[in-house]
């Protein structure tokens, strides 16, 4: 195996590990973290096909400015405290009807 597969792959599971950690994550400020670690992953995917400025422009606006504005939303709103929210018995039968 070649040093550049080597990369490629732990790449490549990084970044599958980052979004599935995104998807399943209940809290949204972890979600919001595992989107910048996939961010990061793909501008490093960029880097290794020769886009330079494509990898430094994913990093600064997606992994910089948009991420600071959605994490900024997710506190604003208070998103990381919705989950924690308690049900009663009767509730979830009656979201099923």
């Amino acid at each position: 195996m070649t040093s550049e597969l080597i990369t490629f792959l732990s790449l490549a599971v990084i970044s599958v590990a980052s979004a599935l950690g995104m998807l399943f994550s209940r809290n949204a400020v972890y979600s919001a973290l595992y989107l910048i670690a996939n961010f990061i992953t793909v501008s490093i995917f960029y880097l290794i096909l020769g886009g330079a400025f494509i990898a430094m422009s994913q990093v600064a606006v997606y992994a910089g400015a948009i991420m600071v504005l959605f994490l900024f939303v997710i506190m604003l709103l208070g998103a990381e405290k919705l989950g924690q929210s308690k049900t009663l018995a009767w509730q979830r039968p009656l979201a099923i009807v």
